[in-house]
């Protein structure tokens, strides 16, 4: 992309703004913005100190510095919890994570009984997008509730990495642009009164997030310049949703639209150890920028401390919609006192790790944390949190009791169901798969404080794999596990790269070296129960599979992998019951479709075999194994078809040579021979000669009878 391509352009976000409401006492009025449109915008791992509006001097945000111009910008706006999914949880519900359940990136989905702002707009008449920029916020999770279009769709991986898919800024705008813009055939007006910029048009709720400032960090070419890493993917992401709200205002869309930016946490960058989030809870992830503009809205900043939980009761109140009762939130219709208290967790490290839970709390300009090694900042006088005062002021006291009554566990969430591929993408920087099974008391030594030097050799073993090292980041989990053995994550990481070489009996006694006292934990037993399957034993990966079921893991990689040793010791009734559960709960896993699809054209039943294929090549386009099974299923009764689809798959897989050499035979079979060609001749130069003497020499014959034919 070039500089040009993605340069900010002069966009003034064109609001209607009224009132002589000055910098110092901005206000909000419940209905304002009656029956307005929506756009909430949320940019991924945005620490608020790169935001021009908020003090920064480098230059970054234009885009974002003029909508905080034209409107309300709030200083002192933090996230409940440094991690993605949570995060968004918060935002959309009006809840904290303790009473909506979900408490990190893998292992939680939001209760379908929950409202969110989407089923609540959509209520009273707006249609409802959303476009998302990673798979941490894929439909499964159940964020996609209330909403006419969800748009998570990424392209499919067909090697092991611990990097999940996005996309670019560039892609999710367009794709969101498209939706806003689009012609609404018979659109029914809101159910609230309103005045519309068209008469009888339907008002719209877009929500889109953008994933470009999450690491790793490559922003594309021309936007980087002389700047950092993550400074070029911040103003990269800026310049994009500039050249968005050109496009939306060049056709009145933000007329009447009230537009809402913030983010879902911030990025240490090294702050206090951590690289990049979800282990601490200092300012450097927890402080967000937060600016609301839109119609009536007068320019105007506010000091009060405000929350994700306040976004949705403030645009339901905006747009004159009811606030249901009970949400954590509150309208900032009316600002907040200045000491009240807001609440946050980090609790991943607890979760998949076993290491001390982290809560905390800021009221009042000081900020608590609550760890075996307690922590406490005047956040006025020590911004940067480097002087702890726990234990030299009475303070702490009194905000640890505030904490506890905050904190109390009033929610839950159900155990996302996630298939082999959905856990491998997520297993990125910061966002580790596994559950600890057995609680027990945590010590000094649990502190995360004393162990983010474990932590940051764990995700940068992570990246050394995803870089193409696998040996090498093996050594690194193995050294993890010699000074922790009970890190669950860096075990069964350790345990993946040794399967992706193809070493499954090493993964199997690496699980099997694992504490006692995680015998029973579901992400060990699931992994054990594949490389089982990897050595031949199905008898004993069942068994561990089963063990895993058994013990609550309901992640479909553990039923998937079951469903196969199933079929595999010739026990094909309980393997199809399995599918069938697992297709009833994730329809739109393409992974499970194309396991399915193996299934069927295991027992000869192609056509069913093939129709499973489709639904997962329609699902993911990119999923090159697939389009090369559904040729499989059809070469007997559509050759056609069969070679039109491992014609997708070559373009996928370039060097499956399995693949090359049954395309272009078939071809050369065909009506078209010359058509083979290319394929045949690509076969004999690049195919490995020790693995494929013998069909070298029968593709070379086969030329030799193209050369001889007629032109």
């Amino acid at each position: 992309m070039t500089r040009r391509a993605w340069r900010a352009t002069s966009v003034l976000v064109a609001l209607t703004l009224a009132g002589g409401c000055t910098r110092g006492q901005p206000a909000l009025r419940s209905g304002q913005a009656r029956g307005a449109n929506v756009l909430l915008v949320t940019i991924d791992t945005l620490r608020r100190d790169r935001v021009g509006a908020f003090g920064d001097r480098r230059g970054l945000t234009p885009t974002l510095d003029r909508i905080a111009a034209s409107g309300i910008r709030y200083t002192r706006a933090y996230s409940h919890v440094p991690m993605t999914l949570p995060a968004h949880t918060s935002i959309l519900t009006g809840l904290t994570p303790r009473r909506h359940g979900v408490r990190n990136n893998t292992t939680f989905r939001l209760d379908q009984r929950v409202p969110t702002l989407a089923t609540m707009l959509k209520g009273i008449g707006y249609r409802t997008g959303a476009f998302v920029g990673a798979f941490v916020l894929d439909a499964r999770f159940g964020l996609n509730r209330g909403f006419d279009e969800y748009d998570d769709r990424f392209g499919h991986s067909d090697r092991a990495t611990f990097h999940f898919a996005e996309r670019r800024a560039s892609d999710v705008l367009s794709a969101a642009g498209n939706w806003i813009l689009q012609p609404v055939p018979n659109a029914q007006p809101s159910a609230i009164s309103h005045q519309p910029s068209a008469p009888g048009a339907q008002p719209w709720f877009a929500w889109v997030h953008l994933f470009d400032p999450h690491a790793p960090y490559d922003a594309p070419g021309g936007a980087g310049g002389d700047r950092a890493p993550y400074d070029a993917e911040v103003a990269y992401t800026d310049a994009m949703l500039g050249q968005f709200l050109d496009r939306l205002r060049a056709d009145h869309a933000l007329d009447r639209t009230i537009v809402v930016v913030t983010a879902d946490h911030g990025e240490s960058l090294g702050e206090h150890g951590e690289t990049t989030h979800g282990l601490f809870g200092y300012n450097a992830t927890i402080a967000v920028p937060l600016m609301i503009a839109g119609p009536a809205i007068a320019p105007g900043e506010v000091n009060a401390p405000v929350a994700h939980i306040d976004l949705t009761p403030t645009i339901l109140d905006l747009v004159g919609g009811p606030i249901p009762p009970g949400l954590d939130g509150r309208s900032l219709v009316q600002p907040p006192p200045r000491d009240r208290p807001i609440a946050f967790e980090a609790l991943d490290a607890s979760l998949t790790r076993g290491w001390a839970p982290l809560y905390g709390v800021i009221q009042d300009g000081w900020k608590f944390i609550d760890l075996p090694d307690a922590e406490l900042y005047d956040l006025a006088a020590d911004p940067g949190e480097q002087r702890n005062r726990a234990g030299a002021d009475p303070r702490g006291e009194v905000l640890k009791t505030t904490l506890r009554l905050l904190s109390e566990p009033v929610g839950s969430a159900p155990a996302v169901s996630l298939d082999s591929e959905a856990a491998g993408r997520l297993r990125s920087l910061g966002y580790s798969g596994g559950s600890v099974t057995s609680r027990r008391s945590v010590t000094a030594a649990d502190d995360p404080k004393r162990l983010v030097t474990l932590h940051e050799r764990f995700t940068a073993a992570l990246t050394t794999f995803d870089g193409g090292h696998p040996e090498e980041a093996l050594s690194a989990f193995r050294s993890i596990l010699d000074t922790r053995p009970d890190f669950i994550s860096a075990r069964a990481s350790a345990a993946t790269v040794l399967l992706a070489l193809g070493r499954p009996s090493e993964a199997v006694r690496l699980l099997r070296e694992a504490p006692a006292d995680q015998a029973d934990a579901g992400d060990l037993l699931a992994k054990l129960g594949s490389a089982l399957r990897g050595t031949g034993d199905l008898k004993g990966a069942a068994a561990a599979l089963e063990r895993a079921r058994d013990a609550g893991n309901q992640n479909p990689e553990v039923l998937n992998d079951l469903a196969v040793a199933y079929a595999g010791l010739g026990r094909p009734t309980e393997a199809r019951t399995l599918f069938d559960a697992l297709l009833a709960r994730a329809p739109g896993s393409a992974t499970t479709w194309f396991n399915f699809g193996l299934f069927e054209l295991q027992a000869r039943r192609n056509a069913d075999a093939a129709s499973a294929f489709r639904r997962a090549v329609q699902i993911e386009p990119s999923y090159g194994d697939a389009w090369y099974a559904l040729g499989s299923a059809l070469v007997n009764t559509d050759r056609r078809s069969a070679t039109d689809a491992w014609r997708q798959a070559e373009h996928l897989l370039p060097r499956n040579y399995d693949l090359l050499f049954n395309l272009g035979m078939l071809l050369a079979d065909g009506d078209s021979p010359a058509d083979a060609r290319p394929y045949l001749s690509r076969f004999v130069q690049e195919a490995p000669r020790a693995r494929y003497a013998e069909d070298i020499a029968r593709v070379r014959s086969a030329l030799a009878r193209l050369d001889r034919r007629p032109s």
